[in-house]
């Protein structure tokens, strides 16, 4: 058997829902790689205006738990990678103004996590008012958990720099793959239809 016939003959064998399930998922994964690396890439942004929010966030972040204006963000433009004369933002948080303890890029932004949320809760059925819902509350959430990455990268960098790969790399990264899971969970255990109660499990009042 021929290598495409066996993959036609496991993609019917596939139950209804799943095989549209993936059949969605393909084809919002081509459509967003082909919008980012021919138009969004280029230009360089919402790379930049996420990096630039990003990096002012955490300089507000650590500014407020130590009290004073300690912190402060620079955005610089670097060439960017896509060979676009726009260039590519970079947000470096500095303390007292002295020394960059940390520099904010392009893939340290979190888009690509949040397209992944947005697109996982796309490929399920259900209401468009429940699945903005959840894809509003995604972005939003992993934007916050990656201002607060930052911040505890900043205080590791500065205190326990022996740590800071280790949490840079591992750490973080699965506590953030870890919660965008969970939120998924619960978005699918909200599509499951109610568990109808028997009669005899009814109780007088």
């Amino acid at each position: 058997m021929t290598p495409g016939k066996l993959f036609k003959q496991m993609w019917k064998s596939l139950p209804e829902g799943a095989s549209t399930f993936l059949s969605k998922a393909v084809a919002l994964f081509l459509g967003w790689k082909a919008l980012y690396i021919f138009i969004l890439l280029p230009s360089g942004e919402p790379d930049g205006w996420l990096v630039r929010q990003l990096g002012n966030a955490t300089a507000a972040t650590l500014n407020t738990v130590y009290g004073a204006d300690r912190y402060v963000v620079r955005h610089i433009c670097l060439p960017n990678r896509g060979g676009s004369a726009a260039g590519s933002t970079c947000a470096q948080v500095y303390r007292e103004g002295k020394r960059a303890d940390i520099g904010i890029y392009a893939p340290c932004n979190g888009m690509e996590l949040m397209v992944l949320a947005a697109g996982f809760i796309l490929c399920f059925d259900g209401n468009w008012r429940r699945k903005t819902g959840y894809i509003l509350a995604a972005i939003i959430g992993i934007f916050l958990i990656n201002v607060v990455r930052i911040s505890l990268l900043v205080v590791i960098k500065s205190d326990h720099p022996a740590w800071f790969e280790f949490a840079h790399k591992y750490l973080f990264n699965m506590a953030g793959y870890g919660t965008v899971f969970l939120a998924w969970m619960q978005y699918v255990r909200g599509l499951q239809p109610p568990v109808p109660r028997h009669p005899s499990m009814s109780v007088a009042a």
